[in-house]
């Protein structure tokens, strides 16, 4: 199992205080998008999360397939805007 040993604090009481003087905030309840990732994440197998396997050194073509996929993916999608466009 992998665990993170220190396990950040963000103390923003004084950053929202600055922010928004003499005010309370609350923090609205996550809505369900219904997109591929809240999909993904719901349908996901517990158990598979706890099997890891490491290489040594990754195949270089195999992650520049995945990652030039990746990008043709966002490319097409007209809610990202990108610098050199």
């Amino acid at each position: 199992m992998l665990t993170l040993k220190h396990k950040p604090y963000l103390d923003l009481s004084s950053l929202i205080e600055e922010l928004t003087p003499g005010r309370q905030v609350a923090f609205v309840p996550v809505t369900d998008d219904d997109d591929e990732l809240t999909q993904a994440i719901a349908n996901d197998d517990a158990e598979k999360d706890n099997l890891w396997e490491l290489s040594e050194r990754p195949d270089p073509d195999e992650l520049n397939s995945f990652w030039t996929k990746v990008s043709e993916e966002a490319r097409q999608d007209p809610d990202w805007v990108f610098d050199e466009d």
